[in-house]
């Protein structure tokens, strides 16, 4: 897995103290941050794991997939694109309402080998970029 260690670098925050020492740590929002980047790099036609984008930014995918619930700006935002390790699809919340028939019509659409309900392995990426 190739990940510049200038993209996760990129998502420290950095606080300054009162004695204008920096602090830097890793909030919150700086991950939900991190994983929508992260995102952004699947091209169409490809897909990746929780667990991939998980083991990059050293969380669980659990949170990763928290964060994908979340997105505001579903499709624009590609969560889609995310789905388990086994190629099963997962859950799809699109406008507050899961809707897991439409995530697999927008992977369908952009190209991804689907059957039986998984995903093709020749469909995930090997590494994010």
């Amino acid at each position: 897995m190739r990940v510049s260690k200038g993209i996760i670098l990129r998502f420290l925050c950095v606080e300054e103290n009162a004695d204008n020492t920096l602090k830097i740590s890793f909030t919150e929002e700086c991950f939900r941050e991190a994983v929508k980047s992260l995102l952004m790099i699947i091209p169409l036609g490809k897909v990746t794991s929780y667990s991939m984008i998980a083991k990059i930014l050293g969380a669980y995918p659990r949170s990763v997939a928290r964060v994908l619930k979340s997105n505001k700006e579903p499709i624009i935002i590609p969560c889609h694109r995310v789905v388990h390790e086994s190629g099963k699809l997962g859950s799809y919340t699109f406008k507050g309402k899961p809707q897991p028939d439409l995530k697999k019509k927008l992977l369908i659409l952009e190209g991804v080998g689907i059957a039986d309900d998984k995903v093709l392995r020749e469909s995930f990426m090997k590494d994010l970029p």
